[in-house]
């Protein structure tokens, strides 16, 4: 609880110094008043503050600091002081207690903006002190109020001159509509309380009126003295220019012109409305100066920024030379009454020095420069703090509104913004060059890239500052051109600089209005389109013709993805007692010897020198319990123009090579191992068939059955996979056009041979492949087992023959018991084994068959149809489908949407019965 009092009492503190430096700065700038009079002030000030606090400001507000420095500057100006300082100083003191206090800082603006208005109008409050207190309302209303304390003594006037009011009835009419309401009616203070003058219409007047009172015709109440009328014209022409005048003054606060309260009396209501009408140029005509103006920090950024700005600068100078002919024209008006020559009936309204300019033809003018005005006011706005792309496609916005004079506006405006744009596009294709101090170009060059990774990492677009005009393939064909000379200059080393690139760029930079056209049949498109044409054939036919690039994709698709066929069978025949050797005793050196063998021996030697150098065999580094087959691949090694192209594609050769590795060294397991060891044992055991006849068959079974799986496997891979799309990458190189194209179509082919090996598919497919695998390890490690006690038992009877055979020839007939116990116990030792053989060959056959259905099962869900085809093929006798019964059940349905199994006459399509009546 003492807590919560003293919180309350902070509060309370805090609240009540607020008050009293509020209370204190009031009477710096209004100084000392009546009780009453200060407190209404204070309630206006804080109903003010609670009304706008929360207000979200234009940006063309003042700040909270610029309000204190403007309001010390209008109190330096009075040169009071009090107690030995002055008043400005004293405020300047106020406030710093007022930001020391927990004030929030929204209402604090807000406060000072107030404060800044009352500083600004009290000088003029006191000038009109004595007057009615009504006048304390805004300027329109000030005038209309005071017109009406005057208005008795001008109806009698207006009667002895005749005037016609604006609807055509005259002055007695006035007269008569005024002495219904009485004499209290005509006095301003009557008009205010009087029961009888609360409403502003009365039925027995016969003309329109304010507060009973009839308008005066605007036409006739202006006629005053020509000193008169020309300085409230003057006033106007120089509100155009933001310039104040003797009748328009400028609000500190908004920015916009208000009426001058001093010399507000000397106006009629007419020529009041029409003053503050015209001001409404001058605003907008300073609001576009402070867009132009590098040192507000509202202005666009970059080039293009600077662009802008400039032609914002060129709008406002045609605009003073209109505001400047208008003075010249009232400067010469003025002369000719001097001199007593001023046509003043003349009816024709042409810049003649006999005619006087009249507020009425300020309005005529102003619409059109209003107009334009306006807009720029708005493009400048909507394009503050932005640069480059962003700010082009932020002009781009406003074109095809309707209006034929914004429409050339916008496009003035965005030919000069896109010239700076034009000029960084027209360096960037011609010579390679980025010249882009603001990063506003759409095309960035990264610094730590090297140049090994030029082609597909040093260059790429910056979106952001991709203009909405600009499509993304007319970017990319941008990107690409300068890359290619990039390329070129620095890889290739070609110095030679592109054909007819003086006209070119004098075509691309005269056109600058035409990178925004609708249509890109512009000559500026066929310039970009031209330098790309040439570009692209210029780098095609160096890295075809000299570096072979095509020759070099050929030889990476025989070796590395073992299409060359003998090459592959010789390299695993020289390599095989490498391959089975521990990982940690396998050198690379012995291993490039036996390469360049497996190269002589095979059609290999045929081929082209320049690609066999670029072959080569690699050992990795062996993990615990690696063999040969595990660490041991071979690798293409290119350099120069080819490295800038191809290196990226190196790692996904690495992970394309391990699949068809392992599944070669799965071949050379099954054919130079399992089905080797079966067919050469086959002979040599068939004493032994009635103990090992049922296991050797099995095993025949199960390796029959791995062979099938395996062959089917690499028919798929390497021929309807591989090659199949190697064709048709064929096709694509022969009808490319540029070096992009060839390069695309490469990466798609790797990308598809990717899903076709089985890498980038599911995780479970990948697992489920190789676990068959190492179901086939653990049949070769079996198989070796089982005939060595076979073997072992083949032996031993072959010895005991031998023994009897011996025997025989001494004359001595039998065995021992020894002998004889010892032989049955070897043979029902080997029993055991064959059955416990027999069981392990069940296990292996087991989980292999797991495997399989677990492969096939994601085969069928997925995603592609050709590897739901190829499960189909696995499985073409339903063997595993009667097996397992998870093959055998329907697939959900959102196995059917993965797999697009989908079909007219299935049974998951439900049909409605048709009803027969």
């Amino acid at each position: 609880m003492s807590q919560d009092r003293i919180a309350g009492i902070d509060v309370a503190t805090n609240s009540t110094d607020i008050s009293n430096i509020i209370n204190e700065m009031i009477i710096c700038i209004k100084g000392k008043q009546m009780p009453e009079v200060h407190e209404k002030a204070m309630d206006h000030l804080s109903k003010m503050i609670a009304a706008n606090s929360r207000v979200i400001r234009d940006s063309n507000m003042l700040t909270e600091r610029e309000c204190v420095q403007k309001i010390m500057k209008l109190l330096s100006a009075r040169n009071k002081k009090e107690e030995g300082k002055t008043v400005s100083d004293h405020f300047n003191e106020l406030y710093r207690k007022l930001t020391l206090t927990k004030c929030d800082p929204h209402m604090r603006h807000s406060l000072m903006t107030h404060l800044l208005t009352m500083t600004d109008n009290s000088d003029a409050e006191k000038a009109v002190a004595s007057e009615d207190p009504r006048t304390q309302c805004d300027n329109l209303t000030q005038i209309l109020v005071s017109r009406l304390n005057s208005i008795s003594s001008s109806i009698a006037s207006l009667n002895e001159m005749g005037v016609v009011n604006g609807n055509g009835v005259g002055a007695a009419a006035v007269t008569g509509a005024a002495a219904v309401t009485g004499a209290a009616a005509v006095t301003g203070a009557a008009a205010v309380t009087g029961a009888a003058a609360s409403h502003s219409y009365d039925a027995t007047q016969s003309s329109i009126g304010l507060r009973k009172q009839s308008l005066p015709n605007y036409l006739d109440a202006t006629k005053m003295l020509p000193e008169s009328r020309h300085d409230i014209v003057m006033s106007a022409i120089y509100s155009f220019t933001g310039v104040q005048g003797k009748y328009l003054k400028k609000d500190v606060v908004t920015g916009r012109f208000k009426l001058d309260q001093q010399n507000i009396k000397f106006l009629t209501t007419g020529q009041a409305g029409m003053l503050l009408r015209l001001s409404e140029l001058g605003y907008y005509h300073d609001r576009v100066v402070k867009f132009s103006d590098v040192s507000t920090g509202f202005n666009a950024i970059g080039s293009m920024g600077q662009a802008l700005i400039s032609k914002l600068k060129e709008e406002l100078a045609n605009f003073h030379g209109q505001v400047a002919m208008l003075h010249d024209e009232m400067q010469r008006f003025r002369q000719a009454s001097v001199n007593g020559i001023a046509n003043k009936g003349k009816k024709d309204s042409g810049p003649d020095a006999g005619d006087e300019m009249t507020l009425f033809k300020l309005l005529a003018w102003y619409i059109k420069p209003l107009h334009r005005m306006q807009w720029l006011t708005k493009i400048a706005d909507a394009c503050q703090v932005k640069k480059g792309g962003d700010l082009a496609s932020t002009v781009y916005d406003f074109l095809d509104n309707g209006n034929d004079m914004v429409n050339k506006l916008v496009e003035d405006l965005l030919t000069a913004i896109c010239g700076p744009l034009v000029r960084m596009i027209s360096k960037w294709i011609l010579e390679g060059g980025i010249s882009d101090m603001h990063r506003e170009f759409f095309v960035k060059s990264i610094k730590d890239v090297g140049v090994d990774r030029l082609w597909h990492d040093k260059f790429r677009l910056r979106l952001p500052m991709l203009p909405k005009f600009v499509p993304m393939d007319m970017a990319n064909k941008i990107l690409m051109t300068g890359k290619s000379i990039n390329f070129l200059r620095e890889i290739c080393e070609e110095q030679g600089m592109m054909k007819e690139r003086d006209e070119l760029m004098k075509v691309m930079e005269s056109s600058a209005s035409q990178i925004f056209s609708y249509t890109p049949d512009t000559s500026w498109h066929a310039a970009v389109e031209t330098c790309y044409q040439q570009t692209s054939k210029h780098v095609l036919d160096i890295m075809v013709g000299p570096h072979k690039l095509l020759d070099h994709l050929h030889g990476m698709r025989r070796y590395l993805l073992l299409g060359q066929g003998d090459f592959i069978s010789i390299l695993i025949e020289n390599m095989k007692n490498e391959l089975e050797r521990p990982g940690l005793d396998i050198y690379a050196n012995d291993l490039t010897s036996m390469l360049d063998s497996a190269l002589r021996c095979t059609n290999a030697q045929y081929d082209d020198p320049d690609i066999l150098n670029h072959l080569d065999v690699i050992v990795q580094r062996p993990f615990n319990g690696d063999i040969g087959w595990n660490i041991i691949s071979l690798q293409y090694i290119v350099h120069g123009p080819l490295a800038a192209m191809l290196e990226s594609t190196m790692p996904t050769y690495k992970v394309l090579f391990k699949p068809l590795w392992r599944m070669k060294h799965m071949e050379f397991v099954l054919s130079m191992k399992i089905w080797k060891e079966q067919m050469g044992n086959a002979k040599a055991l068939r004493t032994m068939k009635s103990e090992i006849g049922k296991a050797s068959h099995r095993l025949n079974l199960f390796t029959s059955e791995i062979m099938h799986f395996i062959h089917q496997m690499q028919y798929y891979v390497l021929f309807e996979v591989i090659e199949c799309n190697w064709v048709e990458l064929q096709k694509k190189m022969q009808k490319a056009t540029t070096l992009d194209e060839i390069l695309e179509a490469h990466e798609k082919f790797l990308q598809t041979i990717l899903v076709g090996c089985f890498v980038s598919n599911k995780a479970s497919v990948e697992h489920s492949l190789e676990v068959v695998y190492e179901n086939i390890i653990e049949l070769e490690k079996w198989q070796s087992s089982f005939y060595k006690d076979c073997f072992k038992e083949l032996n031993a009877r072959k010895e005991l023959s031998k023994i009897v055979e011996k025997s025989e020839k001494k004359g001595v007939y039998g065995l021992t018991n020894k002998m004889i116990l010892q032989r049955d116990q070897e043979a029902k030792i080997f029993a055991e084994k064959m059955d416990i053989a027999c069981r392990g060959l069940e296990v292996i056959a087991t989980d292999y068959e797991k495997a399989v259905s677990t492969f096939l099962m994601s085969l069928n869900s997925s995603d592609d149809p050709n590897l739901q085809l190829f499960g189909t093929r696995l499985d073409f006798n339903e063997y595993y489908k009667k097996r397992d019964t998870n093959l055998s059940k329907p697939l959900t349905f959102e196995h059917m949407r993965m797999s697009n199994v989908f079909a007219v006459n299935s049974r998951f399509v439900i049909c409605t019965p048709s009803t027969q009546e």
